[in-house]
């Protein structure tokens, strides 16, 4: 089986500025970087055989400091990026029910990108029923948002928004296969 551990970068300057970061790099606050050290003190004692982050710097800064007690390793994974809002990105918080730019990306394919994330984790993690395999992926608000509305079959809305620095654990089996519906274009603003 497959445990997924699942968390959100640290609180970053954008966040507190209301800007909509998308695919922008995004910069830790010294809260982000506190809250970064709590998730890793909270992460200390399990057994990470893989860690997946987003390549985005808000994220691979988070996962930096939360990989130190695990060697400090972890893989670079553009699957986890945040929503790419177009010429959206940089400007202040917009909510996703609004009409966007057609320069922005679809939630279709937003939703695509999680379940294809999710697959590369159950075919590059096949496990025996004997072994557990924990792994953790360090993403975006509004992406996790979608990973876990695929994984749970449901809209989006029904995902409840992930704080900085939370973390979530899905469990994945090998016979799993995730499909994509049109997922409703709602849940608030993304980060």
């Amino acid at each position: 089986m497959i445990h997924l551990y699942i968390a959100r970068h640290g609180q970053t300057e954008e966040n507190v500025q209301r800007i909509l970061q998308g695919q922008m790099p995004g910069h830790l606050t010294q809260e982000g970087v506190l809250q970064a050290e709590t998730l890793r003190d909270k992460l200390r004692d399990v057994y990470f055989h893989e860690i997946y982050t987003s390549d985005l710097l808000r994220a691979e800064v988070t996962t930096r400091i939360i990989s130190e007690p695990h060697g400090g390793r972890y893989v670079l994974e553009p699957l986890l990026r945040e929503r790419d809002f177009g010429i959206h990105t940089g400007g202040p918080y917009i909510k996703i029910a609004r009409a966007l730019d057609p320069s922005a990306e679809t939630m279709e394919d937003l939703a695509q990108r999680a379940a294809d994330f999710l697959t590369k984790m159950v075919c590059n993690h096949e496990t025996s029923a004997a072994q557990d395999v924990h792994i953790l992926a360090v993403s975006h608000g509004l992406f996790l948002r979608v990973l876990q509305a695929v994984y749970h079959q449901c809209p989006v809305r029904e995902i409840e928004k992930m704080e900085n620095a939370e973390v979530r654990t899905l469990t994945l089996c090998q016979d799993m296969h995730f499909d994509i519906s049109p997922l409703e274009e709602t849940g608030g603003t993304a980060n």
